[in-house]
């Protein structure tokens, strides 16, 4: 079996969400043509690594649904990133998205620095796995 992965390398655009996403959107038609299994963003990469972002502006996984159309649409998985509403502050969130467009596991990072700016995150609490097209996916930030 080949695994095929796509990569991603682009700065994000801090706060805007929207342009982000017709970034990813453009990504994902590129890897699907290319024949690849899975998408790979980097970090926070929906909503830009701006950690001023505040709890109501976070995204939650409703606002994924444009990414798992085309994830359906495309018949390409996604690993997409952002930072997300937790329960009190935003996390730092990783989302497996199948090529059905069905969203197979949250990840959020677990050791986030206390020290740092990142000291405003709600840290994740644990590290998962999930089955992906026959292939354990584990995710780390």
């Amino acid at each position: 079996m080949i695994f095929k992965v796509a990569i991603l390398q682009k700065r994000a655009l801090n706060a805007q969400i929207d342009k982000n996403v017709e970034s990813i959107i453009v990504a994902m038609k590129e890897a699907s043509q290319n024949n690849a299994d899975i998408l790979l963003l980097p970090e926070c990469f929906i909503t830009g690594y701006d950690l001023t972002i505040d709890h109501a502006s976070a995204i939650t996984e409703n606002d994924l649904a444009p990414l798992c159309e085309n994830a359906k649409e495309l018949n390409i998985g996604l690993v997409a990133t952002a930072l997300t509403q937790g329960k009190s502050n935003p996390q730092n969130s990783a989302f497996v998205i199948s090529k059905d467009g069905k969203i197979l596991m949250k990840y959020a990072k677990v050791h986030t620095c206390d020290f740092a700016d990142e000291k405003v995150l709600e840290s994740g609490t644990e590290f998962k796995v999930c089955d992906f097209d026959g292939v354990k996916i584990g995710i780390m930030i």
